[in-house]
């Protein structure tokens, strides 16, 4: 709420991304396998991403041009977030909300 009475358009959590993109990875090789809807996909990110450290950058360019610091960290926030997304569908899944 407060934060769009401020222009942070640039301001953007890598670690966000970096879920989603493991969560589509993830449903794409079905492994493992589970019943992804608009509210499943929705708790396996939340699930991920409350256990993601957190890695904003502020700059279009950043994202476009990283350093190789940069690169590294996002490499290993991958590694780490595919591990948590599998977590969170397991857990989603022995949980649904049907």
């Amino acid at each position: 709420m407060y934060k769009e009475m401020y222009e942070f358009d640039d301001l953007v959590n890598l670690s966000e991304e970096i879920v989603f993109e493991q969560i589509h990875q993830v449903i794409q090789e079905g492994k493992p396998a589970f019943k992804a809807t608009a509210l499943s996909i929705q708790d396996v990110a939340a699930i991920a991403l409350n256990q993601m450290p957190a890695k904003y950058v502020t700059s279009i360019l950043e994202r476009v041009n990283p350093s190789e610091e940069l690169r590294e960290e996002v490499a290993e926030l991958k590694k780490y977030a595919r591990r948590q997304v599998i977590k969170a569908i397991r857990k989603v899944s022995a949980h649904p909300h049907e």
